[in-house]
């Protein structure tokens, strides 16, 4: 039996140039100030966040220095701080999965997002007073060593050393879950917005968060040596909280009506009329849907609403309601992941973040020993694939005007098979070749960030075309890519030291980029290749 189908209508007078509709009139005003205040909120979240990388590991070192013995072993910090930096990698994992198929049922994105930001206020005011907490709790042992109880105090010495990093740890780890509630969110949001440009939405956010990635550590660093580590995460939460309040209060009112719904009335009760003129390849989106769907959609008629703003389409799906087998169930996360092109596109993000992370805990050693470059000089290089990556995210989304989702996808598939060159730079013997591969970096991986998830949610677009499922299939591709961009940042902070103590630093990149040159290949076979579109439909008919 054929699938129901549910066309949508055209506004006469948008059609013929002299609509009045006050949302048509008012579209890219509103459209502009949902991109504004999803930048800020990128900006802040992330500068917040980025001020612990600098800070916390000079403040947990300084304070081992204070309080140690001269027979402790002086390598416990270091332990440490990996340990601290994977828990929060493990909550920023775990939570976007567990969290983004409820966006649109616990009271709409915005909301759950202004919950968390003001959640991660709470915790940076914790992590700010641990360790003023943990001397007064040293102060009181010192003074039960000079008494007749020292074996005592030691022991519990050690107990309370240990649960100070237990009370960092799950710290970071509520802080990690909560700021990928906020990452999800901004990212679930982003692509409901103009929906025929999402990839240019994406671009201005990305560069949000690359500016963000930059405040955060020159921000924390000054504020770190001016005032000390308590005030800064005293700024820190306080910032967080305003956030957390304007989001609630004048932000999410303008979200409050991104919802994906069938309504068929303009304002103003226009008439409607169908649109023949149209070509059938050029409505919103490309997804091709069942083979009898599209043998009925062929050589007819389609009707396009252009007033319904008020419940924006998502982004490369189609205007049309359908009812068939693979619709009637909610969606779910293990359905869409046992989709190839979503799961391998997923994996893409996680090797490309590992292209970045795994330098980040070995980078430093070797650019000190192998180099002998000094602090300053350590940190630029550190920034220069940040400073590239902002003006290329920038950029991008005016270099791909016009192109069909198909020539994206091999843009993308070009720039993950590149960016093994700029790995392989960076574990040369040459300290310009190095630095090269900094830069280039920033750039090749580029197209990856802004063009992956909009390719990901057309294929779950494609799964899920009923409309009363697209808002959940898009929140949960989002949890998805969110979560697997993460998964690249333990990876990569587990697999390049434990490559560069067994194999070496130039060997290690060697490695990476086979891996990444890997995915280049699966990513061809099952998301551009006829095979791909073989399986896009056997997962439909499923």
């Amino acid at each position: 039996m054929l699938p129901t189908t549910t066309i949508k209508p055209r506004c006469v007078r948008h059609q013929r140039g002299g609509c009045c509709c006050l949302s048509c009139q008012s579209t890219s005003d509103v459209s502009a100030q949902k991109i504004f205040s999803l930048s800020i909120i990128a900006i802040l979240t992330n500068a917040c966040y980025t001020t612990i990388a600098p800070i916390l590991p000079l403040e947990l070192t300084h304070h081992y220095n204070q309080h140690q013995d001269d027979d402790d072993n002086t390598n416990t910090e270091e332990y440490y701080i990996s340990l601290i930096f994977i828990f929060f990698s493990l909550g920023s994992m775990l939570t976007p999965p567990l969290v983004s198929r409820h966006f649109e049922t616990c009271g709409g994105t915005m909301k759950i997002m202004s919950i968390a930001m003001i959640g991660m206020a709470l915790l940076f005011y914790c992590l700010g007073s641990v360790f003023r907490l943990h001397n007064s709790w040293m102060m009181r042992l010192m003074l039960m060593e000079e008494g007749e109880i020292g074996g005592a105090a030691a022991h519990d010495k050690s107990y309370r050393n240990d649960l100070l990093i237990i009370i960092i740890c799950t710290t970071q780890f509520c802080i990690g879950g909560l700021l990928s509630i906020v990452t999800t969110g901004y990212y679930s949001s982003a692509t409901l917005i103009r929906t025929s440009n999402s990839d240019r939405v994406i671009s201005f956010l990305e560069t949000a968060v690359g500016t963000g990635y930059i405040l955060g550590p020159i921000t924390g660093s000054w504020l770190y040596e001016e005032l000390g580590y308590a005030y800064v995460y005293r700024v820190v939460s306080v910032v967080m909280a305003l956030l957390g309040l304007v989001t609630f209060k004048a932000i999410s009112p303008l979200f409050a009506t991104q919802k994906v719904d069938d309504g068929n009335e303009c304002e103003g009760g226009d008439d409607v009329e169908y649109d023949t003129s149209a070509d059938d390849g050029e409505y919103y989106g490309s997804i091709q849907f069942a083979d009898d769907l599209e043998s009925r959609l062929e050589n007819k008629g389609r009707l396009v609403n252009h007033c319904n703003e008020r419940q924006p389409l998502l982004p490369m799906a189609t205007d049309v309601t359908t009812t068939t087998p693979s619709t009637i169930l909610r969606p779910t996360i293990t359905h869409l992941l046992k989709h190839p092109r979503i799961l391998v596109s997923a994996l893409c993000i996680t090797w490309i973040n590992v292209s970045w992370t795994f330098v980040e805990p070995i980078l430093a050693k070797r650019l000190d020993s192998f180099f002998h470059l000094g602090k300053k000089e350590i940190g630029v290089i550190f920034s220069l694939s940040n400073v590239v990556y902002i003006p290329a995210a920038f950029l991008l989304q005016f270099a791909f005007v016009g192109l069909n989702m198909r020539k994206r996808r091999f843009i993308v598939l070009l720039s993950i098979a590149i960016t093994p060159v700029a790995v392989l730079l960076m574990g040369s013997g040459s300290i310009h070749c190095l630095i090269f591969g900094m830069l280039l970096l920033g750039l090749f991986p580029s197209p990856v960030w802004i063009m992956l998830l909009p390719s990901m949610q057309e294929d779950s677009l494609a799964i899920y075309p009923d409309t009363r499922h697209r808002r959940v299939a898009n929140d949960l591709t989002a949890g998805i890519y969110n979560s697997f961009m993460i998964l690249g940042q333990v990876v990569g902070y587990v697999f390049g030291p434990a490559l560069n103590v067994t194999v070496g630093f130039g060997n290690t990149t060697w490695i990476v980029s086979g891996l990444i040159l890997m995915q280049a290949i699966s990513y061809y076979y099952f998301v551009l290749s006829n095979a791909s579109d073989v399986m896009l439909k056997s997962v439909r008919k499923a």
